[in-house]
């Protein structure tokens, strides 16, 4: 997938659960059973005397608590002959534990690393393990934004997994419909994945969408607002800690914690000439 890392495709799945089983849906064709809440829990697969840690769990129960299904998801950017003998540890603990059918979900960035990740693992006469893997190929365009804003988290996968389909616009607008059901933090996280995962080009189509789409206007003024602001605040630190000026921890979250951008210009030009972090703030 484009612009893969270890982490986003994980802090999506934390951020919304459900996106892990939707996942699991695209790989599957199979429909998830019908449950009332999908959590993240705790992904240590212990088996004495080795720790196992799975990269995340996600467990749909019913009303009443009881697990319906967990899915183990992995991000796998590279084959890894050890996961073969790890994975089936993860499959077999959690399933036992939580009582509950069990999938292994692998997230992968391109279609090579898929096949081998989905290679059936044998186990010996006694049976096999087969996981499941996730490549671009597999994720949805999403041109919907009605489905966007109910799976947000999913458009964004889906932008960054369709970079040249994303250009002509639909996918982009239905995304950004999605990130405006989000609060801010989201936001913000969401769109810094999507910048530096698409090509320049897309990137360009992208960022004349938020500043000139009216519907948009405002997610884009916050974002690239907010974005202004990052670069202020290093400023300041990178010319404090250039003159050898001690950042006290108090000043330091005062600094970060400003989001008004002529008081952050104020703080850059003060920087320069204070002899003290504290007479920014005078």
């Amino acid at each position: 997938m484009p612009g893969i890392d270890h982490e986003m495709p994980l802090k999506l799945i934390r951020n919304r659960p459900e996106t892990a089983l939707e996942l699991l849906r695209c790989v599957t064709g199979d429909d998830i059973p019908p449950h009332a809440a999908a959590r993240v829990e705790t992904v240590d697969c212990t088996q004495a005397p080795i720790e196992f840690r799975a990269d995340s769990v996600v467990i749909a129960r019913d009303a009443a608590g009881a697990a319906l299904m967990a899915v183990i998801v992995e991000v796998q950017l590279r084959r890894d002959s050890g996961k073969r003998f790890s994975w089936p540890v993860y499959v077999t603990t959690l399933r036992s534990r939580h009582k509950c059918d069990t999938a292994l979900l692998v997230i992968c960035p391109d279609r090579s690393t898929a096949r081998w990740c989905e290679r059936t693992i044998h186990l010996g006469p006694s049976g096999a393990i087969t996981p499941l893997a996730i490549d671009p190929g597999r994720i949805p365009l999403i041109t919907d934004p009605d489905q966007a804003r109910a799976s947000p988290e999913l458009a964004v996968l889906s932008t960054v997994a369709h970079p040249e389909e994303a250009e002509d616009g639909p996918a982009l607008e239905a995304m950004l419909a999605g990130l405006k059901t989000l609060d801010q933090e989201q936001r913000t996280l969401y769109l810094n994945y999507v910048f530096r995962s698409l090509p320049a080009v897309t990137i360009k189509r992208l960022e004349e969408m938020v500043t000139t789409i009216r519907d948009f206007e405002d997610l884009g003024k916050k974002y690239f607002s907010h974005w202004v602001a990052e670069g202020q605040i290093k400023a300041i630190f990178n010319v404090l800690d250039a003159r050898g000026l001690e950042i006290s921890d108090d000043a330091r979250e005062r600094i970060r914690r400003c989001e008004n951008p002529d008081q952050l210009i104020d703080w850059v030009r003060k920087a320069a000439v204070v002899t003290s972090a504290d007479d920014l703030f005078d």
